[in-house]
């Protein structure tokens, strides 16, 4: 702190080392409007005032009074500066008064976005559509598979991770969920073996189990899927497919080096096994390695979700099969089980892609991704979280079960979701947070705070360890 600075009536209490500066002076506002320090109605320090005291540059103020506008905690006022708001940010998180209300940190969804002129431009999206084709738009079915722009888009969208792909090689499709329900019923017959990491989409066990697949969970290792363990099982067990989420895998984050993409593309060549790779965090990782369709491209089905990395309403999917495939027999596929995206969400993704909004939507959710990360830095400090990656896998202590502590914080107005959802054998004892899934910064931290509450508790409690 410099001690020849400018005398100012509030200074925020931070530490160094727990994230960006920016973030923990909007965290420390927040704290203390809870507090009653900073009261409704009065006016922050001067950004350049503050910046001096503390020692740091203008624009770290300067970005911390915005983040904390955009929680709607504080207001510009133009030639005046920055004030309280007379009224504190809406839908707050769970109080004392509130105890029937529950934060549901267990759908993994993008942050909200702040951003009220890129939001109006997404929803502008729709009148574009509306001028641009008519009611006719609305009148008529779309062949399965996606417009012959819909196509052109997504080859765009899909070219900085897979290089440039024929664009009629690309199927569109409703969700990932859809997709997979599609490449399932077209390689495998009912009695199949199919393997997955040993913690996996919980969509893909309620398919096989539809399907009547059989499961077989290959362990992992820091480094994802464990290549040797899977070679092994193909020598008993004879399976047909393998599915991975091999960057930020859902649940526990893990991204796969290159050598480990690689191993595993050698075994699947060895034993003929063809591949499913769920990238539906890929797009949002901005520094990942390049997917196991590049590596395999005679076997990998791949599948790129809109869901995380722009809109999960969107329901817009981007399936790449292997090369050589029929899509004349994937595109029957969908239509058979009704796989089939709706144009409108197809043509949104196309207008929002074509005209750079998409990118300035991704560019957003990891600006906000890196905020709850900051966020989260402060109450579980010791957690480490990939960068991108809006979920956290969270170990319990010995003797916690998940499964209780995860119904007990429900009971107190905190979802989360449990190891066992993602585990065929024996549950992991962990939980899976959403940082994404609070409406502000500041009401996810407050989330968190109930959660930390919760875990240095947990030793008072009396387990049921099952």
């Amino acid at each position: 702190m410099n001690d020849s600075a400018p005398n100012v009536a509030w200074v925020p209490a931070v530490e160094e080392g727990n994230g960006p500066m920016y973030l923990a002076i909007a965290e420390a506002i927040a704290r203390d409007i809870r507090a009653g320090v900073l009261r409704p109605g009065q006016r922050l320090p001067p950004q350049r005032a503050l910046a001096s005291v503390l020692g740091i540059d203008f624009t770290t103020v300067s970005r911390a009074y915005s983040a904390a506008g955009k929680d709607g905690l504080v207001e510009g006022r133009v030639g005046q500066g920055t004030y309280v708001k007379e009224s504190g940010p809406a839908n707050p998180v769970v109080s004392g008064s509130a105890k029937n209300q529950t934060v549901d940190m267990s759908m993994n969804v993008p942050p909200r976005l702040e951003d009220a002129g890129l939001v109006r431009r997404m929803w502008q999206g729709f009148d574009a559509l509306r001028s641009e084709h008519g009611v006719e738009f609305l009148m008529r079915y779309q062949m399965p598979g996606g417009s012959h722009e819909d196509q052109q888009a997504a080859q765009f969208w899909l070219q900085r991770h897979l290089g440039l792909q024929p664009h009629d090689d690309i199927i569109i499709c409703n969700g990932v969920q859809g997709a997979t329900w599609t490449i399932l019923s077209l390689i495998l017959e009912p009695g199949d073996t199919i393997c997955c990491e040993e913690l996996t989409y919980p969509g893909l066990l309620a398919l096989a189990r539809h399907l009547k697949l059989n499961v077989v969970p290959i362990p992992m290792d820091a480094d994802g899927l464990d290549p040797d363990a899977l070679d092994e099982v193909c020598q008993t067990v004879k399976p047909r497919a393998i599915y991975t989420t091999p960057t930020l895998h859902n649940p526990t984050t893990i991204t796969m080096p290159v050598a480990r993409r690689a191993r595993i593309a050698e075994v699947a060549r060895k034993h003929d096994l063809q591949i499913i790779e769920d990238d539906a965090y890929g797009v949002l990782a901005s520094t990942a390695p390049d997917p196991l369709c590049t590596i395999a491209p005679e076997r990998t089905w791949y599948v790129s979700s809109l869901s995380k990395c722009l809109a999960p309403s969107l329901r817009v999917c981007f399936m790449v099969p292997p090369s050589g495939t029929s899509n004349d027999n994937v595109r029957r596929a969908m239509r058979a089980n009704g796989s089939v995206v709706s144009p409108i969400s197809a043509r949104l993704a196309t207008n929002w892609i074509t005209s750079g909004l998409a990118d300035k939507i991704l560019s957003a959710i990891r600006f906000e991704t890196e905020r709850r990360q900051g966020v989260l830095r402060q109450s579980l400090p010791d957690i480490r979280v990939p960068k991108d990656a809006f979920h956290v896998w969270l170990p319990l202590p010995d003797g916690c079960s998940a499964t209780e502590f995860v119904l007990k914080l429900r009971g107190s107005g905190l979802g989360l979701v449990p190891g066992a959802a993602f585990a065929l054998d024996k549950a992991p004892n962990a939980v899976r947070v959403a940082l994404g899934s609070t409406d502000t910064a500041v009401n996810l931290g407050t989330a968190l705070r109930k959660l930390v509450d919760a875990l240095e508790n947990a030793d008072q409690h009396d387990w049921m360890v099952v």
